[in-house]
């Protein structure tokens, strides 16, 4: 089974969920459909008082949420509930305000007579959405697309499936009608077979390049509205009169939030010669304070990565750096832990 919760502290598998059948699918396009039709004749306002009550499911069960988020994917239990409580803010946000963003807009024109933008849904909505942040990437788009009245079928990331089919279970539980998201363990072909039915208006996908290449190909294909967020990293550049407090503050956090898998995690300092020292100093401070661990754990502070796949790469990565003759400055020391802990290094 590709869908599977393997512990990334222990490499221990949790659960395992069946592949989505061509039935299943089938019922998810007919239902977002015919939900579809049925909520263009909902007031909004009904609408956002549902989001208003999902913001309060996903606050009821914050901590079996964030326990979730972290055993599927491994980040620090205490960022897991930080994210639980940032898609509630996002939910809320869009309740309060989804009304007024969706009134029409009247537009000068010269012609005769008068002229209005109206935005209204367009139809079921294929997203597919990649594991470091298991309900954010979820609830970006859920929030807006359910205000606007369109109904959404979820593919989440195959290491992040018991996150997925929770956030599904809290929508459910929030009143929302059948359909408002439905959460399948699909296969890339059935991702395809969706994007290519006529009863999918739009995809929204953030993943890799290639995911981005295969997904928009299809969305292309077929005309189809899409957006695309395929991570990229920019360098973290310290300039010579940079406030250095505020510089090594946040430079070390940046880099191990969520172990550093976040597209804001820049991989890359380049720093001017007349603060190097003292930026390489304290860089190497903060990366030799943190602990490794048990991400349930409180006192740990440094999560392990999410797969052990990752792991190896990162660490082939560092491996072909150094032969290549980069200097390690701290690190690169095995860790005495089991799974994909990996010892931060630069």
């Amino acid at each position: 089974m590709a869908y599977k919760t393997v512990n990334p502290y222990n490499n221990e598998v949790v659960k395992e969920y069946p592949n989505a059948t061509e039935e299943q699918l089938q019922e998810a396009l007919a239902t977002g459909h015919d939900l579809y039709k049925a909520m263009r004749k909902q007031p909004i306002s009904d609408r956002a008082k549902i989001l208003h009550n999902v913001a309060a499911k996903l606050r009821e069960h914050s901590d079996e949420l964030a326990k979730a988020c972290t055993i599927d994917m491994g980040k620090l239990y205490r960022e897991s509930k930080g994210e639980v409580e940032l898609v509630a803010i996002i939910a809320d946000w869009f309740a309060d305000h989804g009304e007024e963003l969706l009134k029409p807009e009247k537009i000068d024109t010269i012609a005769t007579g008068e002229a209005e933008i109206r935005h209204q849904s367009t139809g079921v909505i294929m997203m597919v959405e990649p594991w470091n942040f298991p309900y954010y990437q979820i609830m970006r788009v859920f929030a807006p697309n359910f205000m606007v009245g369109n109904p959404m079928i979820l593919k989440h990331a195959a290491n992040t499936p018991t996150s997925a089919q929770m956030f599904a279970d809290v929508v459910a539980e929030a009143g929302a009608p059948k359909g408002s998201l439905t959460n399948l363990f699909l296969s890339y072909d059935q991702v395809t077979e969706a994007i290519e039915d006529p009863r999918v208006q739009g995809v929204a996908l953030t993943g890799s390049e290639r995911g981005g290449t295969a997904v928009a190909g299809a969305a292309g294909k077929n005309l189809k509205k899409n957006t695309m967020e395929l991570g990229g990293m920019d360098p973290f550049v310290v300039l010579g009169d940079a406030d250095m407090d505020a510089v090594n503050d946040i430079a070390w956090r940046a880099r191990l939030y969520n172990c550093g898998q976040v597209c804001t995690s820049s991989k890359r300092f380049i720093v001017m010669d007349n603060v190097y020292d003292e930026f390489v100093a304290s860089l190497k401070e903060h990366f030799a304070a943190v602990k490794p661990g048990d991400p349930m754990d409180p006192s740990t502070t440094l999560a392990p990565m999410n797969t052990e796949k990752a792991k190896n790469k990162l660490q082939s990565q560092l491996d072909d750096a150094i032969a290549h003759g980069a200097k390690v400055v701290y690190g690169n020391q095995p860790i005495d832990l089991p799974g994909n802990s990996l010892c931060q290094q630069f």
